[in-house]
Protein backbone atom coordinates (compact mmCIF):
# COMPACT_ATOMS: atom_id res chain seq x y z
CA UNK A 1 0.00 0.00 0.00
CA UNK A 2 2.79 2.42 0.83
CA UNK A 3 4.29 2.25 -2.67
CA UNK A 4 0.94 3.17 -4.27
CA UNK A 5 0.34 5.89 -1.71
CA UNK A 6 3.80 7.37 -2.34
CA UNK A 7 3.25 7.38 -6.10
CA UNK A 8 -0.15 9.04 -5.68
CA UNK A 9 1.34 11.70 -3.40
CA UNK A 10 4.15 12.34 -5.89
CA UNK A 11 1.68 12.74 -8.77
CA UNK A 12 -0.54 14.99 -6.66
CA UNK A 13 2.45 17.14 -5.81
CA UNK A 14 3.36 17.38 -9.48
CA UNK A 15 -0.18 18.55 -10.27
CA UNK A 16 0.03 21.22 -7.55
CA UNK A 17 3.40 22.39 -8.92
CA UNK A 18 1.90 22.81 -12.39
CA UNK A 19 -1.07 24.66 -10.93
CA UNK A 20 1.19 27.02 -9.00
CA UNK A 21 3.17 27.75 -12.15
CA UNK A 22 0.34 27.96 -14.70
CA UNK A 23 -2.87 28.53 -12.71
CA UNK A 24 -4.69 31.83 -12.79
CA UNK A 25 -5.39 31.87 -16.52
CA UNK A 26 -7.84 30.17 -18.87
CA UNK A 27 -7.75 26.79 -17.12
CA UNK A 28 -7.67 27.98 -13.50
CA UNK A 29 -11.16 26.82 -12.49
CA UNK A 30 -10.78 23.43 -14.17
CA UNK A 31 -7.40 22.97 -12.53
CA UNK A 32 -8.87 23.71 -9.11
CA UNK A 33 -11.74 21.29 -9.78
CA UNK A 34 -9.26 18.55 -10.71
CA UNK A 35 -7.12 19.19 -7.64
CA UNK A 36 -10.16 19.15 -5.35
CA UNK A 37 -11.46 15.95 -6.95
CA UNK A 38 -8.06 14.30 -6.57
CA UNK A 39 -7.86 15.35 -2.94
CA UNK A 40 -11.40 14.08 -2.26
CA UNK A 41 -10.62 10.72 -3.84
CA UNK A 42 -7.38 10.36 -1.88
CA UNK A 43 -9.24 11.01 1.37
CA UNK A 44 -11.51 8.03 0.63
CA UNK A 45 -8.67 5.50 0.24
CA UNK A 46 -8.72 2.91 3.01
CA UNK A 47 -6.89 -0.18 1.75
CA UNK A 48 -4.50 -1.57 -0.85
CA UNK A 49 -7.20 -1.97 -3.48
CA UNK A 50 -8.33 1.64 -3.02
CA UNK A 51 -4.76 2.90 -3.43
CA UNK A 52 -4.26 0.84 -6.60
CA UNK A 53 -7.37 2.41 -8.13
CA UNK A 54 -6.35 5.82 -6.87
CA UNK A 55 -2.99 5.50 -8.61
CA UNK A 56 -4.77 5.14 -11.96
CA UNK A 57 -6.90 8.22 -11.23
CA UNK A 58 -3.83 10.21 -10.17
CA UNK A 59 -1.96 9.22 -13.35
CA UNK A 60 -4.87 10.34 -15.50
CA UNK A 61 -5.20 13.61 -13.60
CA UNK A 62 -1.48 14.28 -13.84
CA UNK A 63 -1.55 13.60 -17.59
CA UNK A 64 -4.30 16.22 -17.89
CA UNK A 65 -2.15 18.71 -15.97
CA UNK A 66 0.84 17.96 -18.20
CA UNK A 67 -1.32 18.76 -21.23
CA UNK A 68 -2.42 22.05 -19.69
CA UNK A 69 1.22 22.85 -18.91
CA UNK A 70 2.17 22.25 -22.55
CA UNK A 71 -0.77 24.34 -23.80
CA UNK A 72 0.24 27.24 -21.55
CA UNK A 73 3.88 26.99 -22.67
CA UNK A 74 2.80 27.06 -26.31
CA UNK A 75 0.49 30.03 -25.67
CA UNK A 76 3.36 31.95 -24.09
CA UNK A 77 5.69 31.21 -27.02
CA UNK A 78 3.41 32.07 -29.94
CA UNK A 79 5.67 33.68 -32.52
CA UNK A 80 4.73 37.05 -33.90
CA UNK A 81 2.70 36.91 -37.06
CA UNK A 82 4.06 38.43 -40.25
CA UNK A 83 0.75 39.25 -41.89
CA UNK A 84 -2.17 40.98 -40.25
Amino acid sequence: MNIHKEKVNKLSSQCWDIFEEYGGYDYNDEMLDQLQGLQDSVSECMNEEDWKGMLKEAETTCLWFLHIEKIRELQEDIPTSLYC
